[in-house]
């Protein structure tokens, strides 16, 4: 795959026109711009500090640039981070990073990437917050294969219009959150542990069940199991508890014809009032006008899937 991806980028290279097209001169007021292959052999004329680009500070912008052979060096604070060949970063400019070619490497084989949207902007920054801005990617991952796919529209001009690009860069920004969230909750201790508490509510579906009972089956406090929930899945406990109840009273809506007192005994609730009052908190809707609107539908979702959406 990799001698693909770098055959394609070649491709998108040798398409290349200067003048509008220019890396830094979004075209048409684009929100994005970017080359298709780069290599660079000189450490005296590659290096970028973010501090020194020409920038605003009220309008940042982010780089989101892929080694594909060599590497070079990203610096942000005081951590020094070698990106070598399926790494990746995501600089936001301006910022105190810099990244360069040092002397002892032979060259640094890279694609990159200019977003200038403020909205993508934004919640790209508030997503690296916390998973640091280098990443490790396959060259086959979807990500990688968004980024191509951008390079590709403004290269091969197959935008039709700024919605097309928008459309594009909006898939760009999901894959690079969904790349996020799993470095950051890896999915097997995640769905370990996600699978591990179900169990626990649902042998005990209809009797409250705490935090602390949680914890004492992991043999940790209230507050450290707390924490290592939240850290593990990116929910916290009691949370995750509604959410399992939910989703087993919405089978019953569903499924049954039994009357919401029921419902809410059987899945944990106190009653039908706090049934409903925590249903509607999380569906915006009753739990009976839940039941009448699945009914007339002729292809209803998912249980699972519609507490899944509501509750993220």
């Amino acid at each position: 795959m990799m001698e693909t991806l770098m055959q394609m980028l070649q491709r998108l290279h040798l398409a290349w026109i200067p003048l509008a097209r220019h890396p830094f001169a979004p075209r048409y007021g684009a929100e994005v711009c970017g080359s298709a292959m780069e290599t660079r052999t000189s450490s005296h004329h590659y290096s970028w500090d973010s501090m020194k680009r020409r920038s605003d500070p009220a309008h940042p912008f982010v780089i989101f640039q892929y080694t594909l052979a060599g590497w070079g060096y990203y610096t942000e604070g005081r951590t020094l981070r070698k990106v070598s060949p399926q790494m990746a970063f995501m600089a936001v400019v301006p910022s105190d990073n810099r990244y360069y070619l040092p002397p002892e490497s032979s060259g640094w084989t890279f694609f990159w990437i200019i977003i200038r949207h403020p909205y993508v902007v934004n919640r790209i920054v508030q997503r690296r917050m916390s998973v640091g801005p280098i990443l490790t990617l396959h060259p086959e991952s979807m990500l990688v294969t968004r980024a191509v796919q951008l390079l590709e529209g403004i290269y091969s001009e197959t935008f039709h219009d700024t919605f097309a690009e928008e459309q594009a860069l909006f898939d760009f920004l999901i894959e690079y959150e969904r790349v996020a969230y799993h470095s950051r909750y890896p999915l097997e201790k995640r769905e370990c542990l996600l699978d591990n508490v179900r169990t626990s509510v649902l042998q005990a579906l209809d009797q409250p069940i705490e935090v602390e009972q949680l914890a004492h089956h992991y043999e940790m406090s209230r507050s450290h199991f707390s924490h290592y929930f939240k850290n593990t899945t990116g929910i916290a406990p009691a949370q995750f508890v509604v959410q399992v109840r939910l989703e087993e009273a919405t089978r019953r809506l569903l499924h049954t014809n039994l009357n919401l007192e029921t419902i809410a005994s059987e899945t944990g609730f106190a009653n039908a009032n706090h049934f409903c009052k925590v249903f509607r908190r999380h569906y915006h809707l009753s739990p009976g006008e839940f039941r009448r609107q699945m009914s007339s539908d002729p292809e209803p979702i998912s249980p699972a899937m519609f507490a899944e959406q509501a509750v993220e």
